[in-house]
C-alpha cells in the first residue's frame, strides 16, 4: 500500500531543502502533537505515537536533492515494515516541490487498517509544515 501527500512547493533550493531534512533534529518542531519524546541519535531518532507505539527511525536511502527515505532502524519492533519516501524535485535555485509517501508492505493487516484512514492527513500535515519551515531556510 502506498500513500501520498499533496504536493508543496517548499520557498528553498533542492539542496537546501535535502540538507534540512537529512538532520533528524531538524523534525521535531514538523511533526504533529500526537508525537512524544523526540529523541535524536546521530542517524536515527525515537519517539512515542500518543496512544499507539513507539518508534525508531533510521534513514534508509538518501540521493541528493533528490530523495531521502526513512525506514525502521533494524532491531526495532516496528508493528509493520514501511518506508517514509520524500521526493524533492527542484523549481529554480529558489524553490522546490514536495511530496511525501508512505510505503506500506505486508505486516499485520489490524495495524494497516488502523493506520490507513490517518496516513493522509498526516502526511499532509507533514508536507504543510515542510512549506512553512522552508521559507527560513
Amino acid at each position: 500500500m502506498n500513500v501520498e501527500s499533496k504536493q508543496v512547493i517548499a520557498q528553498c533550493s533542492a539542496e537546501r531543502l535535502y540538507n534540512f531534512a537529512c538532520d533528524f533534529s531538524n523534525f521535531q518542531k514538523m511533526l504533529p502533537s500526537q508525537v512524544q519524546g523526540f529523541q535524536v541519535n546521530g542517524d536515527t531518532c525515537s519517539f512515542q505515537v500518543a496512544g499507539f507505539m513507539q518508534l525508531t527511525l533510521q534513514y534508509a536511502e538518501r540521493s541528493p536533492y533528490h530523495t531521502i527515505a526513512i525506514a525502521p532502524a533494524h532491531g526495532s519492533n516496528s508493528p509493520l515494515p514501511f518506508r517514509l519516501v520524500m521526493s524533492i524535485g527542484e523549481q529554480d535555485n529558489t524553490s522546490c516541490n514536495v511530496v511525501l509517501r508512505a510505503e506500506i508492505e505486508g505486516g499485520n493487516p489490524m495495524v494497516t487498517m488502523m493506520i490507513k484512514p490517518k496516513l493522509r492527513p498526516a502526511l499532509d500535515k507533514i508536507a504543510e509544515q515542510i512549506q512553512y519551515y522552508s521559507a527560513g531556510l
